[in-house]
């Protein structure tokens, strides 16, 4: 007997309520194996751009930035360019 088999025997006897809980967790692995086996094109993209060398270099040059204290402070985020000077 294999696993499917398996399965539908040990949820024949199932209440009515319990068989929709079953339903519900299958429906669920189905779509968490469909989004691990076929990244969505919005992941593939973004996987894309951080794999940028120009992306991964900006960062390093920020972060350098960051470290030498060549950084604007913001006072007020809801008027950023007045702290611009």
């Amino acid at each position: 007997m294999n696993t499917a088999e398996k399965i539908y025997k040990t949820v024949q006897g199932l209440p009515e309520p319990m068989l929709h809980e079953v339903l519900d967790f299958v429906e669920f692995l189905q779509k968490k194996n469909r989004r691990r086996t076929s990244p969505s094109k919005s992941q593939s993209e973004t996987d894309d751009y951080f794999a940028n060398p120009l992306f991964l270099k900006a960062i390093e040059r920020g972060k350098e930035d960051v470290k030498a204290g060549r950084v604007t402070k913001i006072a007020d985020p809801k008027n950023v360019w007045d702290s611009i000077q």
